[in-house]
Parts: C-alpha cells; structure tokens; sequence
C-alpha cells in the first residue's frame, strides 16, 4: 500500500467535494501536510475559467453601468412586442432613394414615425423625476450607437420638424462623431425617447432598458420575410415583418396608452404616405 496523504480534515472535506485525488497536490503545511489553502489553489486552477485580462470599469463604460443600474433599480419595467408589416416602407425607402441619390437610413424613417406617434400620445414624450412626470412638447430622439467605447446615445433633436434630408445629414454628422468619440456634451442631452436598433445582428426580440430618466425605450428588431393572409384580398402573400419591442415605466404609464402609442407606431410604419417628410 501506498503511503499515506497527510491533510487537514478540512482540506479532505473540501477535496471530496471535487472529487480531488489528494496525490495530485503538493502539501504547503507542516512536514508537507496539505493545507484547505492548498485545495482551493488547486482547485481554482483546474475547475474555474482562466482569467485573460480584468478590465476596470472607468470612464464613459463607468457612466453607462451607473445608469442602467439606477434604470433597473428605480423603474418598473414592462417590454410588449408588437409585429409590423414593413413592406410599404420598403417600397417607399425604393422610391425616395431615386429622388435622393441614396438610400436613408431605416433609423431614420423609423425615427420620423415614432415623432408622428409621440405627437399623438405625447405622454409616452416623457421623464419620471423626484415624483413627477414631466411630458415634453419638443421631441428630441436618442439613438443607440455601438461604439468601441459602448453604447451611447446621442440625441436627433425636434424630430417630427424636420425634412428627412435634414434629418440624414445630422444622423450621419452625429453617428460619425460618436463612433470617432468626438462628441460634446449637448450632443447626449436633452432627450425625451430612445431608439435602439440590433435587427442588424440577427435579433427577434429582446428587452432594451430604459434611457432614464425617460419613460420609455423602443427596441428594433430583424425584418425577415414570411407568408400572411392579405385580409382585404384574402391571398396568401409573402411579407417582410418586424418585431418591435417597447419598454415603459409602469409607474409613469399604464399598459393600455404603452399599447396604443405603439400600435400607432405600428400604423405609420405600414403606412409612410401619411407622414410629412419636409420641414414644418
């Protein structure tokens, strides 16, 4: 027979919880005898993922965990999904791009109808602060961005005022300095609604979180491209839909208003013609 491991009760306890053969690890204590130190050293290098690197959270990274922990602290949040028939604004996206040399941005046509929405149901144009619901006149939009810096959200400013070739260029300028991190203050302030978009990874539904102190987030997802009954024809068509996914504070805003601001959402996408593309 082999001779005998020496180990602390403690170590042999915790190694049999691992099922560690005590034979593989080299005792740290008196005459060699293996320590529970010994076990967890051992332990932590074979059962636990090796680290690469730790990052600290500084910075903008910093800001950006601060506010969705208090996002998550503070409101009560509900996601409903709706789906969207997107064909008229494909076709109408086809239609402009002649008259505009390109084609802009579905960010930016799904911008200018969710303005017309909010216009309508403009207590969903809201912040909760201190007890009190503030509902803004103006419409100021934040736009998610990926960044290598994370996700920040700068503002397109009085939405439902201005012409889409207005509303391209500041996209364009904004996007661009955002992601070369070259924004300035007043570039992130001043928003009264989020619009975060990750259709463009493969994404069908998901939760976005509140911009705080915003009531309300709408999150954009896939289009792809099914079979539905055309209800006026009654033909089986092939449509190209969408999901759309709304977050509102429960403490600001019931279900029943949520529902019918993005049904109206809903209704401007799959119907463009009704919204006005030009200035006011």
């Amino acid at each position: 027979m082999g001779e005998e491991v020496k180990a602390s009760s403690e170590a042999r306890i915790l190694a049999e919880q691992y099922e560690v053969d005590l034979k593989r690890i080299k005792g740290s204590g008196p005459q060699g005898e293996i320590t529970v130190q010994d076990v967890e050293k051992y332990i932590k290098e074979h059962f636990f993922p090796k680290v690469k690197e730790r990052k600290p959270l500084r910075g903008i990274r910093r800001i950006i965990a601060s506010r969705l922990s208090k996002s998550y602290r503070e409101a009560v949040h509900v996601t409903i999904n709706m789906e969207v028939l997107m064909n008229r604004l494909i076709e109408f996206r086809e239609r402009i791009a002649g008259r505009l040399g390109y084609k802009p941005s579905y960010t930016i046509l799904l911008a200018k109808c969710v303005a017309k929405a909010l216009r309508e149901h403009i207590d969903v144009n809201a912040a909760l602060e201190n007890d009190e619901i503030i509902v803004y006149d103006t419409i100021n939009i934040n736009i998610a961005v990926d960044t290598p810096f994370g996700l920040i959200t700068p503002v397109l400013r009085r939405v439902d005022e201005k012409s889409l070739e207005e509303l391209v260029r500041e996209y364009n300028d904004i996007v661009g300095r955002t992601r070369r991190g070259l924004l300035k203050e007043k570039d992130v302030a001043g928003g009264t609604f989020t619009i975060t978009n990750l259709g463009m990874l493969g994404v069908d539904s998901f939760t976005p979180i509140i911009n705080p102190p915003q009531i309300a987030v709408l999150g954009v997802n896939r289009m792809t491209r099914k079979p539905y009954v055309d209800d006026e024809k009654g033909e089986i068509k092939i449509g190209i839909f969408m999901n759309l996914s709304l977050t509102f504070d429960h403490r600001a805003i019931d279900g029943a208003p949520a529902a019918r601001f993005l049904q109206k959402v809903k209704y401007y996408l799959e119907h463009p013609e009704e919204i006005s593309w030009t200035a006011k």
